[in-house]
C-alpha cells in the first residue's frame, strides 16, 4: 500500500511539473494583431494575420494601402520577421517587418528605405 501511495505521488508530481509545458508547443506568433505603426503621417493601425500549417508561416497584412499576402514570414520561437511591398504614389516601397511576441502583446521594427520605425500592438484573436 506504501508503494502504491509512492507511486502516485510521483505520477503526481510529474504531471504538475508537465502541465505549465503542455502548451509550449503552440505557436506564439500565430493568430491576429492589430497593429500601431508610428509613420511621419500619424500612427497606423493595420491588422496582420499569421497561420502555420504542416510547417508553413502565412498570412496577411490588411493596412491603409489595402491587404496584402504574406508568402515569406519567418519564425523562430517567438521572433518573426516577413518582407513586404507596398505600392505607393511615388513607386513600391520595400519594407521589412521584424518583431518580437510576448504573450499577447508583439513589437518591432519596420524596416524601410529611411531607416526603421517602431510598431506595437495586441493578438486580437489567437489561434
Amino acid at each position: 500500500m506504501q508503494s502504491a501511495k509512492a507511486l502516485v505521488s510521483i505520477l503526481l508530481v510529474f504531471l504538475l511539473m508537465a502541465a505549465p509545458t503542455a502548451g509550449a508547443d503552440k505557436p506564439a506568433v500565430a493568430g491576429q494583431w492589430k497593429l500601431a505603426v508610428q509613420t511621419p503621417n500619424g500612427i497606423n493601425n493595420p491588422v496582420l494575420t499569421i497561420h502555420e500549417q504542416d510547417g508553413a508561416w502565412s498570412g496577411t497584412y490588411a493596412g491603409p494601402r489595402g491587404t496584402f499576402e504574406l508568402r515569406t514570414i519567418l519564425v523562430e520561437g517567438s521572433t518573426f520577421s516577413f518582407p513586404l511591398t507596398v505600392e505607393m504614389p511615388i513607386g513600391a516601397i520595400e519594407l521589412s517587418y521584424k518583431g518580437t511576441v510576448t504573450g499577447d502583446r508583439i513589437e518591432g521594427v519596420v524596416g524601410n528605405p529611411r531607416g526603421e520605425i517602431p510598431f506595437s500592438g495586441e493578438r486580437i484573436i489567437a489561434p
